[in-house]
């Protein structure tokens, strides 16, 4: 008896309804690849023991990262999760996940990288929205903000606190949640910013975040080229 189709009655003859379909119907179907961190160096594959992590999670991160985030780091491993990676800045003992918004598979990175976070004295996350998924009963007193910055719970002062019905979701939330969950010190942020990918206004606001909680970074941002016309000379 094959699987009952859409269309018809089936009355599966016990309360398990898998029962009545043909086994070898499930013979050829391989299980899923567990995703794996790719590390560059054999010898790095332990957890490092940091003083802090720090994730960064969003959307067309990569560059950006690359350009003013990762001055004398050295990066550990790729992240599978797009343009994703783990960094090692060792004179001040900072891991950085760079993590480009992929909530597919958030959960699995997220027990990829809880070894990391298990060992760190601090971690700090910060996930990065579009402004207009902001939503709050007064939002017309933000139209001119560049970047709506807000706090997960008790952070740095002068850091105002997530209001419902906002929340955060991904890997970030993931790490925060289970830094909450051991009773270990945990900083969540998030920066509903005007302009993904940023560019250099929209920048300014995470920077100085960044500077803020002790991430070595530059102060200004040049976003990437793009030609302009794609008129034929």
């Amino acid at each position: 008896m094959s699987c009952p189709g859409f269309g018809e009655l089936n009355i599966p003859s016990s309360r398990a309804f898998w029962d009545d379909c043909e086994e070898d119907e499930f013979e050829n179907v391989e299980p899923a690849e567990k995703l794996q961190l790719k590390f560059d160096d054999s010898e790095a594959v332990n957890p490092i023991a940091s003083e802090h992590m720090i994730i960064i999670e969003s959307p067309h991160i990569a560059h950006f990262a690359s350009s003013a985030l990762l001055q004398d780091m050295k990066r550990i491993c790729k992240i599978p999760a797009k343009d994703s990676a783990l960094y090692w800045q060792p004179s001040k003992l900072q891991l950085l996940a760079i993590l480009e918004d992929d909530l597919t598979k958030s959960g699995e990175v997220t027990e990829l990288l809880i070894p990391y976070a298990r060992l760190a004295k601090k971690v700090t996350t910060l996930t990065l929205k579009p402004k207009v998924d902001y939503k709050s009963e007064e939002i017309n007193k933000y139209v001119d903000e560049i970047g709506i910055v807000r706090s997960v719970g008790p952070n740095l002062a002068n850091v105002q606190e997530l209001e419902a019905p906002n929340f955060i979701a991904g890997v970030a939330a993931g790490i925060a949640s289970w830094r909450d969950q051991e009773q270990t010190p945990i900083n969540a942020y998030v920066i509903y910013t005007d302009k993904l990918p940023l560019d250099g206004t929209a920048a300014q606001p995470v920077l100085k975040l960044l500077q803020k909680i002790g991430l070595s970074c530059n102060s200004s941002y040049v976003p990437a080229r793009k030609d302009s016309s794609y008129l034929y000379m």
